[in-house]
């Protein structure tokens, strides 16, 4: 549950369908309230301590699961994708803190303090839960049920709010967070830069954004064939039952070991090999438990959509959001990163 008088967070929320603001009806009650849009009058629930400001249509879906492989929208089918996954794999672990910094690049730990932020896409909450130890005001979004494990992940941490929202529909007042991330999200939805177009009206002149991309490979011939291999796996198994593909998760990910990973290790250790050692896909792995392979696995067979980008497109969209100060670095994928202008409206 939220330690925070809800009327506090109503200063920042809003009606994902007309933007309006929200009231309290009845008596505020964190696991069991709902809040009403005071313009288009719309209700919505507040369930286990977190407000689902979801449009009554596809918080239905949600909640029925009607969805299924091969049938509804492809929000739903992601949605419900992640929410399988987040709760398959809910675990936090002692490497998530060096990997937060890795994908917040060039932003150090004391850049988080008394910022207000917005994780828009949380998944299990890891990131947000550094996010928050180090200073910030968090406020965690996501559309499937990994709200529920992001809520007990940031348990009893100060200023941190989870939010089951839409990407594409942020229920929040405009220009709100000091500083928006959204780390291997945006290539998942049907139009990523449509999206992270639409995350910028919530920053304020001045703030900042980071978002993670797959990387298309260019120049890679062992990456760009392996991925190929994996585009045309991921034909079968995105129509698969998640239970199924959770499955086939562990052997992909022994696989992955036994042709990358190990030797990876190995050869990193023989002087003169080093360089054929970095040359090797999925060696990321190598620092982290089997489990977070065996997760990102599942992640890469089941989620409906995956798209890649190569550096230049990913720049370009800087460039068409008119960022300052923006920056396009690798790191297993794209991270980009700039500043709204405070002339942009």
């Amino acid at each position: 549950m939220i330690n925070c008088p809800l009327t506090e967070l109503l200063e920042t929320l809003r009606c994902p369908a007309c933007h309006g603001r929200l009231l309290i009806k009845g008596q505020p009650d964190w696991e069991k309230g709902s809040l009403n849009c005071g313009d288009c009058h719309l209700e919505f629930p507040i369930v286990r301590g977190i407000p689902r400001l979801l449009l009554p249509p596809l918080r239905e879906a949600l909640l029925e699961g009607r969805s299924t492989r091969n049938n509804g929208s492809q929000q739903v089918r992601t949605a419900l994708s992640f929410g399988f996954e987040w709760n398959q794999f809910p675990h936090m672990y002692e490497e998530w803190q060096e990997s937060f910094l890795s994908y917040m690049r060039p932003h150090p730990p004391e850049f988080f303090s008394r910022k207000k932020v917005l994780d828009a896409g949380c998944g299990n909450g890891r990131f947000a839960y550094y996010a928050a130890r180090y200073g910030a005001e968090v406020w965690a979004l996501d559309l499937s049920s990994a709200v529920i494990v992001a809520q007990h992940n940031t348990k009893g941490l100060e200023r941190t709010y989870v939010i089951q929202g839409d990407l594409h529909r942020p229920p929040f007042a405009f220009e709100s967070f000091d500083f928006i991330y959204s780390i291997g999200v945006l290539h998942h939805l049907p139009d990523p830069e449509g999206a992270f177009r639409e995350l910028l009206r919530f920053l304020k002149p001045g703030g900042e954004i980071q978002i993670y991309l797959y990387w298309k490979p260019e120049n890679q011939p062992i990456k760009k064939a392996l991925l190929t291999l994996i585009s045309t796996v991921r034909q079968i198994t995105t129509r698969l039952p998640h239970s199924v593909v959770h499955v086939l998760a562990f052997p992909a990910s022994v696989i992955a070991f036994a042709l990358f990973v190990w030797p990876y290790r190995i050869l990193r250790r023989i002087p003169g090999l080093q360089q054929l050692a970095e040359a090797l896909p999925m060696k990321q792995y190598s620092n982290l438990p089997f489990r977070v392979c065996v997760n990102d696995q599942l992640d890469r067979l089941s989620a409906p959509i995956e798209n890649r980008y190569t550096r230049k497109e990913v720049e370009d969209w800087l460039t068409r959001a008119e960022l300052e100060n923006s920056k396009v670095f690798s790191n297993y994928g794209w991270v980009a990163t700039g500043r709204k202008g405070t002339k942009m409206v």
